[in-house]
């Protein structure tokens, strides 16, 4: 659907206006998708990514400056979010013996069994994504990548 009949708008300005305004609906759009999906599992979306981060060093330690370098929102709270996940049981937190001003932060096994559950219903998820073709769905995400420059 257009997003001049989802909002009711009847013309923008501008084509970068349009734009924006799409970008920042679609972003809502898809939040409405993926918290509802992580909610069924335990986790926020937030959570799941700093999961998916640890999964990619595993067995390797990652420290709380890398976890939030490489976080998908850079303006979750790290330490909030490893908290959370340390009272579940999916990541464990230790200083760092080569630099002890540094926390490793681990995976568990469960941390990676939940991943492996998640990753068996992605499917279902991205059944709301099948509007776009696989070829459409790289364009568009080689034009998100050309946007941000």
């Amino acid at each position: 659907m257009r997003i001049e009949d989802e909002i009711h708008q009847k013309a923008f300005k501008d084509d970068y206006r349009r734009l924006l305004t799409n970008l920042l609906f679609t972003n809502n759009w898809l939040n409405q998708q993926l918290t509802p999906f992580f909610k069924e599992f335990g986790l926020t979306l937030q959570q799941h990514n700093v999961l998916a981060i640890l999964r990619g060093q595993h067995p390797s330690p990652v420290c709380f400056g890398d976890i939030q370098n490489r976080m998908v929102d850079r303006n979750s709270n790290v330490t909030r979010l490893i908290d959370k996940l340390i009272e579940k049981g999916y990541v464990t937190r230790d200083i760092c013996q080569a630099n002890r001003r540094m926390i490793d932060v681990r995976i568990t096994e469960p941390g990676l069994r939940k991943l492996e559950q998640i990753d068996e219903n992605f499917p279902k998820l991205f059944q709301k994504l099948h509007n776009l073709k696989q070829d459409e769905a790289v364009v568009v995400s080689n034009l998100l990548d050309k946007l941000r420059g």
